[in-house]
């Protein structure tokens, strides 16, 4: 009785231990499953073969329409702006004030020895003053129409500012000696007098000075406009000595 009661127990261990190796997967048709399984996976991989070949993206040539009329009508206009910004430069160069420049201030003028009766004006640069010494014996227009003493003429022209220079040489009237504008061709008299072109006026005049040992002085702070009667503000110098 005993020993048949163990040959059952040791049946019913080895059934046991079959059945707990077929839940862990230890059969075959598990085995077969797993390496479907594995099959599955690989063939969903998105991985690139080595040999195959990706084409890049085409890049498309994009053909300008230029056609031969644009091009003339470009080259045209380009060509009539250069010409067109050529002629403004010329005009801007030929109006443009030159020789100006700002300033104010007493500025001393030479000695009055140094200026003879109708003589020719001389220029003081720092001033930018033409000290003129009218001689009464000269009654002609360009002279000073018989007017004496000493004047100041600022050389600025009137019209644009350009800087006036006299002209010993310069024939005008039948007569020799003028100031003349080189900018536009404004021309006056000894005494600054306008007699022609575009200045609206006659050459603006300075206050003029003197000391004690006959030095004069202009101040170019003091500034009268110019007009027809610019020879009557020559001051001889007793009349500059008065003023002292």
């Amino acid at each position: 009785m005993e020993d048949n009661t163990d040959g059952i127990d040791s049946n019913q261990n080895d059934d046991s231990q079959e059945d707990h190796s077929q839940e862990i997967g230890s059969s075959p048709a598990a085995g077969a499953s797993i390496d479907a399984w594995k099959d599955a996976l690989s063939s969903r991989s998105t991985a690139v073969p080595e040999k195959t070949i990706v084409p890049s993206a085409q890049a498309h040539i994009i053909k300008p329409n230029v056609t031969r009329r644009t091009f003339v009508k470009g080259t045209f206009w380009t060509g009539f702006g250069v010409t067109l910004l050529g002629f403004v430069g010329i005009f801007l160069d030929f109006f443009w004030p030159r020789g100006v420049e700002k300033f104010a201030g007493p500025y001393p003028a030479g000695n009055v020895n140094d200026f003879k009766p109708g003589a020719a004006p001389i220029r003081f640069k720092a001033a930018q003053t033409w000290i003129v010494n009218l001689d009464p014996s000269d009654t002609s227009e360009v002279g000073g129409e018989g007017k004496s003493g000493y004047l100041a003429l600022w050389q600025k022209c009137p019209h644009l500012g350009c800087a006036v220079p006299w002209r010993g040489g310069f024939n005008f009237n039948d007569a020799d000696g003028w100031f003349r504008c080189p900018c536009h061709g404004s021309t006056y008299t000894k005494a600054g007098k306008i007699v022609f072109g575009p200045a609206p006026r006659s050459m603006d005049t300075f206050a003029l000075t003197v000391d004690a040992q006959g030095n004069l002085t202009v101040h170019t702070d003091q500034v009268t406009p110019g007009s027809d009667d610019n020879a009557s503000r020559a001051k001889t110098l007793d009349e500059l000595n008065e003023m002292t």
